[in-house]
């Protein structure tokens, strides 16, 4: 059996959750013994009777429990006997084979998000920018996602390279692109890919459809990066392959996307110092994660710069 089916069938195992019905139906039950044991009426042994099958019924459904957690927990073995293999093969992935990618396939490589996703995350990015405080949004690509991000002052735009923030770029007018600041992170070249940008000054940091192609390790480089970047109170907001999901393990199965767990990104931020604000996942690829780093958010502007000092 394939990783990404096990992974299914824990999936499928812990939504089916045992009956709320049950709880309520014990409760009545302990209080219906508790009316016939202590009233006045008592007729042959049926108070004993009744008393020792609402016993039968619990114990039954206590052993019916314990084997479905002994089945998840076989299941759970068998995943992290497999992950190891998974996660060498997205290491390979990364290291032998995207970093000869074409910027026309990485520009055309989209990440699928559905209506009620997409209205969610612009909602929330829109409500993470300030124009006092500046942004920094990695790999725009060919979405639309950077003009949710315009109130960010300045906003700092990048990629690999400068070649593939042209399209996002191109899209503005001159006078907007000149306001853009475009940097490029070569995570291949440096272990700190974001050593150029300053510590401390960014309110948000956005990436769509990037960390979906990177292993854990890079992922965590970046992490500590973007930590460092972050001023106090800063969000980050990243999607990536979670692999938690059936679906997500698949498409690392078929080296499309690295195999990179909810569980284990999750872990690892929490241990950093991040707080985690919120997690949604969507219908087929879509996964994000919004961090808080510890603070509150503040600015020392009292209004925007519209205009600039020019040599004479």
């Amino acid at each position: 059996m394939k990783l990404s089916e096990l992974i299914d069938y824990l999936n499928l195992l812990n939504q089916d959750e045992y009956d709320p019905n049950y709880s309520m139906a014990m409760k009545k039950f302990h209080s219906m013994i508790h009316v016939i044991t202590n009233h006045a009426v008592q007729i042959d042994s049926l108070a004993t009777d009744f008393t020792d099958a609402v016993h039968n019924v619990q114990l039954a459904f206590n052993q019916v429990e314990q084997t479905v957690d002994t089945l998840k927990d076989h299941i759970v073995g068998l995943i992290e006997q497999m992950e190891p293999d998974q996660y060498a093969q997205s290491e390979r992935l990364y290291q032998d084979e995207m970093c000869t990618e074409s910027n026309e396939y990485i520009l055309g490589r989209r990440l699928h998000i559905d209506d009620n996703s997409n209205i969610l995350l612009r909602s929330h990015l829109k409500n993470l920018t300030d124009w006092r405080i500046p942004g920094m949004i990695i790999r725009p690509g060919q979405d639309t996602f950077i003009e949710d991000l315009v109130p960010l002052d300045p906003l700092y735009v990048v990629d690999h390279n400068m070649e593939l923030l042209q399209p996002a770029v191109s899209a503005f007018t001159p006078e907007y692109q000149r306001r853009l600041r475009t940097y490029t992170a070569n995570d291949y070249q440096n272990g700190h890919p974001l050593w150029q940008l300053p510590d401390n000054q960014f309110g948000l940091i956005f990436a769509w459809n990037y960390f979906n192609y990177k292993p854990l390790s890079v992922i965590y480089r970046y992490l500590a990066d973007m930590y460092k970047k972050l001023r106090p109170g800063g969000v980050l907001v990243f999607t990536y392959n979670d692999c938690d999901r059936g679906h997500g393990a698949a498409l690392a199965e078929r080296n499309f996307m690295c195999y990179t767990p909810g569980r284990t990104i999750k872990s690892h931020v929490e241990g950093m110092g991040f707080e985690i604000l919120f997690e949604h996942r969507g219908l087929g690829d879509v996964t994000w994660l919004e961090l808080k780093k510890p603070g509150a958010i503040q600015s020392i502007r009292g209004g925007q710069a519209l205009a600039k000092i020019v040599a004479t």
